[in-house]
């Protein structure tokens, strides 16, 4: 009866030495309360982190700008054309000189350098203002500050400036005459201005076809002046126009040497291929522009004149 009773009990729950050695050794408690496991926590979408954002001077387009036209540049004719387009400005050290337009700030730093002026250049393009800017510091140029500006809102202090001159960039502009006041009320008395731009040529209309695909670096369309245009506004705002010269030949020719260095330069062309769609961009750009002047329908010219008296918005 005893052994029945006994070998009917319910068998013994507690774990073996086995179990327990194993529990010991992996670091659990076998005695504890059973606790049932914690669900597994539904995950949402991970969200990725933004991406870093690009310095001025690695932006793609700058750099690309760089390759073809030159450290600090991003067009034709460098150093040289500005320093020439300043040359009957007379700097001396004791002068202020505005640069509007003034890109990566390559020509205001070379005003800067040739003559000790100090030179405060104006760009649209904020990122490539910054970028101007950053070179400034690097290269120790005090004197040649890079500020970004709205030109819809350009309104620099009257009478500050002994000369203003700024190179192709004019022709982004709509509101030019506007512009060129705010140029006139900036200038001191008998303060002088000389400026490139693109104008069309006689006989050419605004809408013409052959300047649609004129636009700028960021794809706005480009608004033409005639050359007539330019003598009558600057004339009404009190300038008296002493240069009015047509540079286009030297211009185009500056072109296509650019592009020849740069197709000649092995290591600018391997560092050009990092970026494709911006090379492209940029052959895009400048070959609709030689187009453009090729078809007789753009010219580039140049003009220096002289502040004579104040406007009545002055």
């Amino acid at each position: 009866m005893g052994a029945a009773l006994e070998s009917g009990a319910a068998p013994s729950t507690k774990p073996s030495f086995k179990t327990r050695f194993k529990a010991w050794w992996e670091g659990y408690d076998l005695d504890a309360p059973a606790v049932a496991p914690a669900p597994e926590p539904v995950l949402g979408p991970v969200a990725e982190a933004p991406p870093e954002p690009v310095p001025p001077l690695e932006q793609p387009y700058i750099k690309i700008a760089q390759y073809i036209w030159g450290e600090s540049l991003t067009g034709p004719g460098g150093a040289a054309a500005v320093l020439t387009l300043v040359k009957p400005f007379a700097l001396d050290p004791s002068m202020t000189v505005m640069d509007f337009g003034a890109g990566l700030g390559g020509g205001t730093r070379a005003v800067s350098g040739e003559f000790g002026v100090w030179v405060n250049g104006f760009e649209p393009d904020a990122i490539m203002a910054a970028g101007g800017q950053e070179l400034s510091v690097k290269k120790g140029a005090k004197k040649a500050e890079i500020k970004p500006c709205t030109v819809q809102d350009f309104q620099p202090k009257a009478a500050t400036y002994d000369c203003i001159y700024s190179s192709e960039a004019l022709y982004a502009v709509q509101e030019k005459e506007k512009l060129l006041g705010s140029f006139e009320r900036a200038l001191k008395a008998r303060g002088q201005v000389a400026l490139t731009d693109f104008v069309r040529t006689p006989g050419t209309k605004a809408d013409d076809p052959r300047l649609k695909d004129f636009v700028t670096r960021g794809g706005k369309p480009g608004h033409f002046w005639l050359n007539d245009d330019y003598l009558s506004k600057m004339k009404g705002l009190k300038f008296d126009v002493r240069v009015d010269e047509d540079l286009t030949a030297t211009y185009r020719t500056n072109i296509i040497e650019a592009w020849v260095n740069f197709t000649q330069d092995a290591a600018a062309t391997a560092a050009a291929r990092a970026h494709p769609d911006e090379l492209v961009a940029e052959v895009a750009l400048w070959t609709k522009r030689v187009a453009a002047i090729d078809s007789g329908a753009l010219q580039l010219r140049r003009y220096y004149a002289i502040k004579m008296g104040s406007t009545k918005s002055s």
